[in-house]
């Protein structure tokens, strides 16, 4: 798969110019390679600008036959290991839920974010309004549902993205630098704590973070990291 490459503990996903099925097919084999890969920590998703328009307008008729309604970027959401989205040009629709599926996003400083189907009497297909509501909260979600698109400076406020500017790749890369640094498991182990602690109960969630920690305690890389912290190093990881 020429379109994910692996460069030391990051591996980076290019996905084609238009998103359609193949493209949605490319994604869904990359989140398994990657998901297998315990040496990956962290995935970068890049795209052309075509690709976070959204669908092409003679898809649209057949989504539903094509499998594209649901959550047709859901592998990506679920992989365990954290991703980074680099988003060029506007991001709408389609486009837009994708984007919502990866942990963080940083864009080009001129980026819109939008879902103009709705003016046009869509409703998002690929799960992108359950994930912006969780992303932006309620009101700001139905306020981009029923209104104009955002710009970058006021997604970057609402947190929709963390950071803009001319170069996202580079800036994605630096991002992904840091998160590659930190020990994998732990990174791991707080990414599934937040997404999945989200869906129960406080005292529910609670229970099951304490219960994370404590896995965490037998990792070798946590002896590593008090053992560096007590030597005044910085601590060499080794995901296990």
């Amino acid at each position: 798969m020429d379109q994910l490459t692996r460069d030391e503990h990051i591996a980076r996903l290019t996905l084609p110019a238009t998103l359609d099925a193949d493209t949605v097919a490319l994604l869904r084999g990359a989140c398994v390679a990657v998901a297998e890969e315990p040496e990956v920590r962290v995935l970068i998703l890049d795209a052309p600008p075509g690709c976070w328009r959204g669908w092409p307008a003679s898809l649209l008729p057949g989504l539903a036959a094509a499998g594209l309604v649901g959550d047709p970027f859901g592998p990506l959401a679920a992989l365990p290991q954290p991703t980074v989205a680099v988003l060029r040009g506007d991001v709408l629709d389609a486009g837009l839920e994708l984007a919502l599926c990866a942990d963080l996003r940083v864009c080009e400083a001129g980026a819109r974010f939008g879902l103009p189907g709705v003016a046009a009497g869509r409703l998002p297909v690929a799960g992108g309004l359950q994930r912006l509501a969780r992303a932006v909260g309620r009101s700001r979600a139905t306020q981009l549902l029923l209104g104009d698109p955002i710009d970058a400076a006021w997604a970057r406020d609402w947190g929709l993205v963390t950071e803009s500017g001319d170069d996202p790749a580079a800036l994605a890369g630096a991002v992904a630098d840091r998160i590659a640094a930190r020990g994998p498991i732990a990174t791991r182990l707080a990414k599934e704590a937040v997404a999945r602690g989200l869906e129960m109960p406080l005292d529910q969630a609670l229970r099951y973070e304490t219960d994370l920690t404590i896995l965490l305690q037998s990792t070798d890389d946590r002896a590593e990291g008090v053992r560096a912290f007590l030597e005044k190093r910085p601590p060499e990881f080794r995901g296990r």
